[in-house]
């Protein structure tokens, strides 16, 4: 095969590939414009790639967005961070108290919005000013409002409370 004709083979191989494509996107549930000012899927975004804990002291009352999805802010080592709850009819069925100066932990995938706000998307949250504990996400980042996390449990208080919301039992 001469190179003359390779060329042109060549060059229309990689222009019909890029028409294939179409646009990348940099993460699961991430980069759609119709999810709000954030840019994140509150739902679906769960990365266990950025699972992190963080612990600190509530700065707001419990709000809902434009989205009905919950959030805390929290201000943990000098940095602000949205704490995404769920949705608003999951956190009206399972809420803990959550006051402004509440001591707070939570595990969760940590993400960055095209807000420029740092988030967390969470799986597990300790009230540790009154004890009480709420799994929100699975290990895996299945949301408990999902209807997939059959296996998934709320924590209501100090040491005890548990109901499971799915046939799973557990014993103290």
């Amino acid at each position: 095969m001469s190179i003359i004709r390779f060329s042109p083979t060549v060059t229309l191989a990689v222009f019909l590939n890029c028409l294939l494509i179409g646009s990348a996107s940099a993460g699961f549930g991430f980069g759609n414009d119709d999810l709000g000012k954030s840019g994140l899927d509150f739902s679906k975004g769960y990365d266990v790639n950025t699972v992190t804990t963080v612990s600190g002291r509530i700065i707001s009352s419990p709000r809902t967005d434009e989205h009905e999805q919950v959030f805390v802010e929290v201000k943990a080592d000098g940095d602000i961070i949205s704490f995404s709850l769920g949705p608003k009819s999951f956190w009206d069925k399972k809420e803990i108290p959550l006051h402004p100066n509440d001591d707070i932990a939570a595990k969760g995938s940590k993400a960055q919005g095209k807000d420029g706000k740092t988030y967390l998307l969470v799986q597990k949250l300790t009230n540790r000013t009154t004890g009480a504990q709420m799994a929100v996400r699975s290990e895996r980042g299945v949301a408990a409002w999902s209807g997939r996390n059959a296996g998934g449990m709320m924590f209501n208080g100090p040491g005890g409370g548990m109901r499971g919301n799915g046939g799973s039992m557990m014993r103290r």
